[in-house]
């Protein structure tokens, strides 16, 4: 797993671990979504883009690939072996719910390799 990002993981578990942590009464993160998140994490390829990773009003860790307004990918990850995700690629808005079993979704990794394909086309000369 990226070091950075397991920190940021432990980071914002210690954070985010009482009810109202942002000041305007959000759920505490739980212990579970935390060890899911580091799992998730461990599924994720490094090789060009590493996720943001924050917390949800309702306690869910998100990792989001943020490119642009129109090029986006959230998860969030609540600690129940399921995940939800929503993407935004230009026009298309894409959003569902993935069991998770260690291993990332399909749909996911495709989603990641389109932002980071997208993402890689705008640099391009």
């Amino acid at each position: 797993m990226n070091s950075a990002l397991n920190r940021e993981i432990e980071e914002i578990g210690e954070e985010c671990s009482v009810p109202g942590w942002d000041g305007y009464g959000a759920d505490a993160v739980t212990a579970a979504a935390i060890a899911e998140a580091r799992v998730f994490a461990e599924t994720i390829d490094f090789s060009r883009v590493v996720p943001e990773v924050g917390i949800e009003p309702d306690g869910a860790v998100t990792f989001e690939w943020h490119r642009s307004a129109s090029l986006t990918l959230s998860v969030s990850v609540q600690g129940s072996g399921v995940l939800h995700y929503a993407a935004l690629l230009g026009t298309e808005r894409i959003c569902g719910t993935e069991a998770f079993r260690a291993r990332m979704p399909a749909v996911l990794r495709d989603l990641i390799m389109r932002i980071e394909q997208q993402d890689a086309e705008s640099f391009a000369c």
